[in-house]
């Protein structure tokens, strides 16, 4: 138990190191953010965080030029979409079934669960999206 409380509090440690993580600075003071992720929206408020926390590090403020959001999956995005539900609503049934059914019911929930895990990976981060800002 105590590994298991000293690896996530690591886990926790190296991604609060991460803040900018995918910020690429410019030498002519415009900087760029790429973010690939699972839905757009989430990839846009995390793209701001990241912009933010660059510039307040310099003492300074982001100002945004311009924003990009794109599907770029590798299959068609309707596809995509209906396999990540798909593979969030297995994984989250499988958990609950795993956790408070019986025992047989808790193998099936594991199986079920690791489904939907297997799926969610497959589909990937179908999700692009860049921000060019600057700090001032």
């Amino acid at each position: 138990m105590t590994q298991k409380i000293g690896l996530a509090l690591l886990v926790l440690l190296l991604a609060s190191c991460a803040h900018h993580r995918d910020v690429r600075a410019g030498a002519d003071g415009v900087h760029r953010v790429v973010v690939n992720t699972d839905d757009d929206e989430e990839g846009t408020r995390d793209a701001i965080a990241q912009a933010n926390h660059f510039c307040e590090e310099r003492k300074k403020s982001a100002a945004f030029i311009n924003e990009d959001k794109k599907y770029t999956g590798s299959m068609k995005e309707d596809d995509y979409k209906k396999m990540k539900t798909a593979g969030k609503v297995a994984g989250a049934v499988g958990s609950a079934a795993y956790v408070f059914g019986g025992k047989n019911e808790s193998a099936v929930g594991g199986l079920v669960g690791l489904g939907g895990l297997a799926a969610n990976t497959a589909a990937g981060k179908g999700y692009t999206v860049e921000m060019k800002f600057k700090c001032q």
